[in-house]
């Protein structure tokens, strides 16, 4: 059974919770403050897909060693191989900024684009004015 992690704005935190079933109307409900409207977030660590049968860990560290970190379409693709592997949702946010960086744009006027709408700031999308989100230690059904 998977988990996945989801972060509540009132509380600024985030939580795991084990997902039974999968579903479209999966919503969990926050277990300190009871928000209904939680939303997923990529997990510091997951375990990935093993599709080819192969150790895909060691195939994507193989890739990164190779990895143009000045070619903006390499990094995108890279961002983008790993999140399947790991069966991750990458979130509009991401998808658009990835989008951009396909397109050979300069990574640092995204990066400074993004955090002028507050994304990667602590007072917007990805945090509250508290600070970075804490995580809670539990593991809660959904």
């Amino acid at each position: 059974m998977p988990i996945y992690e989801y972060f509540c704005k009132p509380c600024n935190t985030i939580y795991q919770f084990l997902i039974k079933r999968v579903t479209p109307e999966t919503s969990p409900v926050c277990p300190r403050c009871g928000a209904l409207e939680l939303d997923r977030v990529m997990s510091r660590f997951s375990t990935p897909n093993t599709k080819s049968g192969g150790d895909d860990m060691d195939d994507m560290a193989g890739e990164l060693a190779g990895l143009d970190e000045n070619d903006p379409r390499t990094m995108a693709r890279a961002v983008r191989k790993m999140a399947d592997q790991m069966g991750e949702d990458l979130g509009p946010e991401l998808e658009h900024a990835l989008g951009r960086l396909e397109a050979g744009e300069d990574p640092d006027r995204i990066e400074q684009e993004l955090e002028a709408m507050g994304f990667g700031s602590d007072e917007g999308p990805g945090g509250a004015a508290g600070g970075s989100p804490t995580r809670d230690s539990g593991l809660y059904e959904a």
